[in-house]
């Protein structure tokens, strides 16, 4: 009796502690003593802010966190095994922060409705474009017409510009699209991200770029900030590709440049 009350009392902090989840709160709600045996948890309406916990998650399947303060979608990036995410009605301002679900393969659910990012026009076709493996977005089907006309009209997301930030700042890239190709970065006295790109541009055998292209933090909001980080994103991808593909990528370009 007396440890199913402490279980209970266990079971309702989880939920009504504000701030940072941890093992102890994670661990008593899903009643279980091993983070790694976790498959499901439900934190509805907990006033989080900090989910970190979700990195020492890796098998994970179900989320929710619905109704919380969370900000952004980084932690879940550690959690290759998730299938479903419940964030609905929370802090996310930036429909960017897509990308860091974009290596979860398995994930076919995603309900991120009532967000900042949500209320753009073009949101829905946006995410598709980014996740086509989802099956439901926001309680809603998707269809494969769907998914053909976000590969079309959605928006071409960049990089979060935390996460560039973030790699600027001396660390190894995380995704695995950076971590292959172990490319060190700092962040120079003009706050720019220029070793970043200039150290991709000079892997592949192109010449630097000036200074005032590769700065999201100065041109932050115009179009010149929005081209500095798809670029960055594009220097990154473009070594994963094979001969043939970018074969593909230089034809598109060679066409951009006569529409031009």
């Amino acid at each position: 009796m007396i440890e199913e009350l402490q279980t209970a009392i266990a079971c309702e902090s989880a939920v009504t502690m504000p701030g940072k989840l941890t093992e102890g709160q994670v661990m008593a709600k899903a009643h279980s003593s091993d983070l790694e045996n976790v498959k499901k948890l439900n934190c509805w309406c907990g006033d989080l802010t900090d989910v970190s916990i979700f990195r020492q998650m890796p098998t994970i399947e179900v989320i929710n966190l619905s109704v919380n303060s969370i900000t952004t979608l980084e932690d879940f990036a550690h959690c290759p095994n998730l299938v479903e995410l419940y964030i609905r009605k929370n802090c996310i301002g930036d429909l960017s922060e897509i990308w860091y679900l974009r290596n979860l393969r398995k994930l076919r659910v995603l309900w991120l409705a009532d967000n900042p990012c949500a209320a753009g026009d073009n949101y829905r076709l946006s995410v598709l474009r980014m996740l086509p493996n989802l099956q439901k977005l926001d309680n809603s089907m998707v269809t494969n017409d769907e998914v053909n006309r976000a590969m079309e009209h959605g928006d071409d997301l960049p990089p979060p510009i935390a996460s560039l930030r973030w790699q600027a700042n001396g660390h190894i890239a995380k995704d695995k699209d950076m971590r292959d190709s172990s490319v060190e970065i700092s962040l120079d006295e003009t706050n720019v991200y220029v070793p970043f790109c200039s150290k991709i541009r000079e892997e592949l055998g192109l010449k630097p770029l000036p200074v005032d292209k590769l700065s999201p933090a100065k041109h932050r909001s115009t179009s010149k900030g929005r081209n500095a980080n798809i670029l960055t994103a594009v220097l990154t991808l473009i070594k994963e590709l094979d001969h043939d593909t970018l074969e593909v990528v230089a034809n598109a370009c060679k066409d951009r440049l006569e529409s031009l």
